[in-house]
Parts: structure tokens; sequence; C-alpha cells
């Protein structure tokens, strides 16, 4: 929850900057424009799943058992996938 502060502070921020970079330079602006200019949200969550999806061929609903319910990938390629993109040995993903 703290790192969601933190970002949507950081994403506030940019707004304001967006904001007085355009009153500086009295740009005029359309609200299409002025949106078209805003950051990218980010969901890092989501973007772990999405990217253990790609990489694995497996469902979303697959690699969220994997995560909440500490269901083990039965193909030692998916775990290897897993140990590669979080740096967290293969014994240590899940608990005993």
């Amino acid at each position: 929850m703290h790192y969601n502060i933190n970002y949507n502070s950081a994403n506030i921020n940019k707004v304001f900057e967006i904001n007085k970079s355009m009153k500086k330079n009295k740009e005029k602006i359309t609200l299409q424009g002025y949106y078209e200019k805003l950051p990218e949200a980010e969901y890092p969550k989501t973007n772990f799943i999405n990217t253990v999806v790609s990489k694995t061929g497996v469902s979303t609903a697959t690699v969220r058992n994997w995560i909440f319910y500490g269901m083990k990938p039965a193909n030692d390629k998916h775990i290897n996938v897993l140990v590669e993109l979080t740096g967290i040995p293969a014994e240590e993903l899940w608990e005993k």
C-alpha cells in the first residue's frame, strides 16, 4: 500500500509539472491534448503477472495460482522463468 501512495504522489507531481510548463510557455491545449500529455499508468504487479504469462505461455489464472495459492509449476522451465524474473532461488519461491 505504501508503494501506491508514493507512486500516486509522483504521478500527481508529473501532472503539476505539465501544468506549470504549459502556463510558462503559454501553450494553448485542448482537453484531448492535456489527456495525451498525462503520464502512462503503471501497475507493477499486473505487469509482473503479464510478463510471466508471456514468457511461460500459461494463463493468467495459472500464474495467480502459483503466486497466491502456492501451487508449483509442473514444468521446470516455468520455475526457471520465475527464478530469472525475481532473482529468488527455486527452493525459496514457495514456503515448505
